[in-house]
């Protein structure tokens, strides 16, 4: 239950009072955006209208009392729809939503919605102490979103009856504060019995383990910058696990890429092996996780989610699945379509009682796709937030608030309703032709003022694009309740996708800051750019209790700690030095090539003559980093003469396909040269140990390719702090380029070699970029074209130890 405790004092609203009950009611028919909004419609709707019928009917009548019981004191608040003070007596109603067909709607029973029964009356009896005693009279009304119509019901209200409910739903709430007291006792002397023992004893592993512990013991967040090796998720896993475990808190796990889910795993495991009772849930998304033959969430389609809640209840499954402390989604997806349940609302059911959940930053950050059932509350302090390669959030959150509008989505749906002549299509073919009107403006707009441009800057109406969402919204809701009378059921439904989009566009268009640049691209699409996702991922990570952001490339901090968000009064920052020797590692800058796009066709030759070079001074695999796929190809047609086995990312490549890639690094048949892209499935998240690679080569700084957004990034930071190329380009490109390099040494006993070629390498405002812990030694990175020699001298140096 929601409530908050301080001291001797329970404070709960009406709704903590009532007992759960799950109701399918054609929850896919319905997204719950327009569910919320239709149920909030009809309650204003008929307060209204009672207003200007009655005066005496107050809406929203706010009521608040305090009773004693068993030595505490709980302290209810709510509000009630509508309360009529008549002379004598009050009356007090309570307006409620349903969604039946209008013959069900006729021959509902009031006693199907026992929770709306308990509400009204707990405010009938919360009224009458108000009121020192005064009659009260309670009433339900009912309305069917479908038809609109609407049914009022008396409910006998019973003072002594409801006194009796009421102290024992207190007693049940005592009961439960008792049994998490108990539980909280367990779980301590639980902690006491588990070994965090860590396999190998890492003096920077144990520092971030003391920093973290100190952040979450002070509700403090921390940005860790930690060189691969470190032991980054065990150093934040178990100071949490230890701190939450016997608290009552909850950890939220969330990576960029599924590879770092398989890291938690494998760190988990010692820990449940031991018998720790600390459940873990594994989230993969929705699409994966299907069961049906085609991925469509509709009741009348898929047999997995038909009146999904009440199979789910009676199947046992939840206990079932709650024996087990890891539930990885294979076990998830088995199990749950054993007993033809949908295996992804599996997930997230279970998901609630867990103690750690492990899934991509969407379930977090993501405005769309959020996991509602968390932080819907508003409240999730007792969740602690670790955010793993937080390098990558800055991307995200800035595509998360970066919508578009494509005006050939817009002209198919109208292409599609224009011969249709039922009223609920031609109201959504008025909210289609405004928001296209508003469309050709800035077509025209561009013809005149900014003729020969592919992108230019505009200035949204929001009013007008407001008014346009509103039209389009009031057809679409029609459209939905049409599509449940006459049972219509479309797959991809063409009006819900736009309706979607259009909503996030206004919501986003609302902010007017100077972060959100509005444009329009001649291909006939408007959009707004996202630059700095600060403020939204800010507030998100407030909420938590405390956010741990690891990386091994979190540099420069500063950066990071303005694009993410934290607060800077709240925020701590630990960098670490590598925990491998220095000396396992020569970094070699080769400045005798321009990698500049203007230049690269002339010097593709010189660099694969470099790489060969190399890869000849010692026999073994070796990876080299570009920054684009056609760099590779380009790249790789002068490797022609190389005697050795050639393995080239491709950009249709998926998850078993790098599998399959790293196996044969692993095998040892003969040297393998894996060429890739910067940021790709290669560059990031995975552990080339032993002999899988003894030498990386980066191949120019990973700069993001110049486009009209970028620039708008540049154009900001540049007005901002006067750091626009930092901010757009250079930062996120060596970013890419240490990960890449982090690849090579990932134990105390790798050794190899990094090449990274190029002359801006050379330039301060990119080595001064490089990471400390490369630095150590005079000689540890050399700036030379005799690259040759530095990289014979390092092997015969290490042959000769």
């Amino acid at each position: 239950m929601a409530v908050r405790i301080e001291d001797q004092t329970i404070y709960l609203g009406v709704r903590d009072l009532l007992q759960p009950v799950y109701r399918q009611q054609m929850l896919s028919s319905f997204p719950l955006p327009q569910r919320g909004m239709l149920g909030r419609e009809a309650q204003t709707r008929v307060q209204k209208q009672k207003e200007r019928r009655f005066g005496l009917f107050h809406s929203e009548y706010a009521v608040s009392r305090s009773y004693a019981y068993e030595g505490y004191t709980f302290h209810i608040y709510g509000r009630i729809d509508g309360v009529y003070n008549l002379k004598n007596r009050v009356e007090i109603e309570e307006i409620k939503s349903v969604i039946l067909q209008a013959v069900e709607f006729r021959r509902l029973k009031i006693e199907q919605y026992p929770e709306f029964i308990e509400q009204v009356l707990f405010y009938a009896y919360l009224l009458q102490d108000e009121l020192q005693g005064k009659e009260v009279a309670a009433y339900l009304v009912l309305v069917n979103l479908i038809n609109d119509a609407r049914r009022t019901f008396p409910v006998d209200y019973n003072r002594l009856q409801v006194e009796r409910l009421l102290f024992r739903r207190f007693a049940h709430i005592l009961a439960n504060l008792q049994r998490e007291q108990q539980e909280r006792l367990r779980r301590e002397d639980e902690l006491k019995k588990i070994r965090f023992t860590l396999p190998e004893k890492r003096p920077q592993q144990k520092k971030m383990m003391r920093a973290v512990a100190s952040s979450v013991e002070q509700k403090r967040h921390l940005l860790v910058s930690a060189p691969t090796g470190t032991g980054k998720t065990a150093a934040a896993l178990f100071p949490a696990i230890q701190y939450a475990y016997s608290r009552g808190k909850k950890l939220f796990f969330v990576t960029s890429k599924t590879t770092q889910q398989a890291i938690v795993q494998e760190t988990m495991y010692p820990l449940l092996e031991q018998g720790l009772d600390f459940h873990t849930v594994y989230l993969r998304a929705a699409e994966k996780m299907c069961a049906n033959k085609v991925f469509f969430c509709h009741e009348a389609f898929c047999p997995y989610i038909a009146d999904y809640r009440d199979r789910f209840l009676q199947s046992n499954l939840q206990a079932e699945l709650e024996a087990h402390t890891a539930l990885l989604p294979d076990r998830i997806y088995d199990a749950a379509a054993a007993h033809t349940l949908c295996p992804f609302e599996v997930s997230l059911d279970m998901s609630l009682s867990a103690d750690l959940i492990i899934g991509d930053y969407n379930y977090v950050f993501d405005p769309g796709v959020y996991l509602r059932r968390l932080f819907a509350r508003k409240d999730y302090s007792d969740w602690i937030l670790i955010i793993d390669e937080a390098h990558n959030l800055y991307d995200r959150g800035m595509g998360y608030l970066s919508p578009e509008i494509r005006r050939e989505q817009v002209q198919n749906l109208i292409g599609l309703y224009e011969d249709k002549e039922t009223k609920v299509y031609q109201k959504l073919l008025q909210g289609l032709k405004e928001i296209m009107r508003l469309l050709d403006s800035l077509e025209l707009e561009g013809d005149i003022h900014f003729a020969g441009q592919q992108y230019f800057k505009v200035e949204l109406n929001t009013r007008q694009w407001e008014e346009a969402f509103l039209l389009y919204e009031a057809a679409f809701v029609r459209y939905l309740i049409h599509n449940v009378k006459k049972r219509i059921v479309l797959m991809e439904d063409p009006a819900e996708k736009l309706y979607y989009v259009l909503r996030r566009f206004v919501q986003i268009a609302r902010l007017k800051e100077r972060a959100f640049v509005p444009f329009y691209d001649a291909a006939g699409i408007l959009k707004i750019q996202c630059c700095d996702p600060s403020d939204y991922l800010g507030r998100r990570m407030e909420g938590f209790h405390s956010v741990i952001a690891m990386s091994a490339t979190l540099d420069p901090m500063p950066f990071y700690l303005d694009v993410l968000g934290f607060n800077a009064e709240r925020s701590d920052v630990l960098q670490l030095d590598s925990p491998f020797p220095a000396e396992n590692r020569k970094i070699i800058i080769v400045p005798g090539v321009s990698t500049r796009y203007k230049d690269r066709m002339q010097n593709y030759p010189k660099i694969a003559e470099i790489i060969k070079n190399t890869v000849r001074q010692r026999k073994g695999n070796y990876l080299v980093f570009f920054p684009s796929y056609d760099f590779v190809q380009n790249v790789n047609l002068f490797l022609g003469d190389l005697n050795q086995k050639k393995i080239l990312q491709k950009p249709s490549m998926k998850e078993e396909d790098r599998e399959q890639v790293l196996l044969e690094l692993k095998r040892g048949n003969e040297p393998v040269l894996l060429l890739a892209v910067m940021g790709g499935i290669f560059s990031e998240g995975i552990d080339y140990s032993g002999d899988m690679a003894i030498g990386v080569i980066v191949v120019s700084p990973a700069l993001p390719k110049i486009s009209y957004e970028r620039e708008l990034l540049r154009e900001y930071y540049d007005e901002k702090q006067d750091q626009g190329m930092e901010y757009a380009y250079i930062y996120p490109g060596m970013n890419k380029v240490i990960q890449a390099v982090g690849r090579l040494i990932r134990s105390a006993t790798d050794k190899g070699v990094v090449l990274l070629i190029g002359e801006r390498f050379a330039r301060d405002e990119y080595n001064l970029l490089l990471p400390d812990y490369w630095l150590h030694g005079s000689g540890d990175v050399e700036i030379t074209n005799e690259y040759k020699e530095a990289i014979r001298s390092f092997w015969n140096r290490l042959d000769n130890t």
